[in-house]
């Protein structure tokens, strides 16, 4: 089966729910802030928010929302919902949220290897205030020790492209696995597209992220600050500037600003659409999503960043990382 994007990506179970400026501060977190956490931790905040059932995903109650996530998950599902063809390696334990997890990658149409591992299912509790601001606490779990026997090789050789994930080169495993998985991509002819995850993702990994973009990357995406920290400029001209010469394709978002593309040296302005802000999760993983989608399907390159800028405007006008809408009959209205 050929595929338009195959990822590498944590596996992580995203717990979002909507929270008061006083319970962030009953479990001792800073509004916006992210914390890596312990299994310990993890539960111990579950069970403050939610009571003693918060481990049973079956038992959350309707006020809290979960969703196979992870970075490069949320990219893959949206190619699916688009009406691409996307597959996900990544690693899940043989629990109760590794069964939640498995159950809605199958029903997304994103093929998944469905094997479990001893240990913990990895899980992001993504608590949401009113201002829309998220604050995230993430149990890596197994999600981090991907290996080579993790790659269905089938799926990878038959992409269009691989798409990694920058918070997975936090994990000595998971990087040497990527970088096994770009050589048998090139092997093939297969493309290789990375994002840049965070700023903070920048500046533990730059150097390797700039001889990846520099050697191996066919499509960067970044939002302002990522972008800006890669290429040690100040504005999202200059940065993408300096990134174009790195690499032949380049995305930079800017929120309210709109996004600006370099393909080929050939700059597109991608203009924003205009959205009340609920939830910022995922909105960078649906603007790849989109973006990924049009450029496989042979879109031009201003309609799949409009198409992109649709989808992400659509994502953070509700909770949780995963459009609800009929988005493939939303983009009819582009006129693509």
């Amino acid at each position: 089966m050929k595929l338009d994007v195959y990822a590498f990506g944590s596996a992580l179970m995203d717990i979002q729910l909507h929270v008061q400026d006083s319970q962030l501060k009953e479990i001792g977190v800073e509004k916006g802030n992210m914390y890596l956490t312990d299994r310990s931790r993890q539960e111990e905040v579950l069970k403050r928010l939610l009571g003693s059932e918060a481990l049973d995903p079956d038992l959350l109650g309707e006020n809290v929302n979960t969703a196979a996530g992870g970075s490069a998950a949320n990219t893959v599902f949206g190619v699916s919902q688009l009406g691409g063809k996307a597959g996900l390696c990544g690693k899940v334990a043989a629990d109760t949220f590794g069964d939640l997890y498995i159950r809605q990658m199958h029903d997304s149409s994103v093929l998944f290897n469905e094997k479990k591992v001893d240990g913990m299912t990895g899980t992001c509790i993504v608590l949401i205030s009113d201002d829309a601001q998220r604050t995230m606490l993430t149990c890596l779990g197994v999600s981090s020790e991907i290996d080579y026997a993790d790659i269905n090789e089938e799926h990878l050789q038959k992409s269009a492209y691989v798409y990694l994930e920058g918070y997975l080169f936090d994990s000595k495993r998971a990087t040497q696995t990527m970088l096994q998985a770009i050589a048998l991509a090139k092997d093939n002819g297969v493309k290789i597209a990375l994002t840049a995850s965070d700023s903070f993702c920048v500046d533990r990994h730059k150097d390797i992220f700039l001889k990846l973009i520099q050697n191996d990357v066919d499509l960067l995406f970044a939002n302002a600050q990522e972008a800006q920290a890669l290429s040690d400029t100040a504005t999202n001209k200059d940065a993408l500037r300096v990134l174009a010469h790195m690499c032949d394709s380049v995305a930079v978002t800017d929120g309210d600003q709109g996004s600006l593309l370099s393909f080929n040296n050939q700059l597109t302005k991608i203009a924003p659409c205009s959205v009340t802000a609920v939830d910022t999760t995922g909105a960078g993983d649906s603007y790849a999503a989109g973006l990924l989608f049009g450029i496989t399907k042979g879109y031009s390159l201003q309609d799949s960043g409009n198409i992109a800028s649709l989808f992400a405007s659509r994502v953070v006008s509700q909770i949780g990382p995963r459009y609800s809408g009929d988005i493939r009959q939303e983009i009819k209205g582009l006129k693509v």
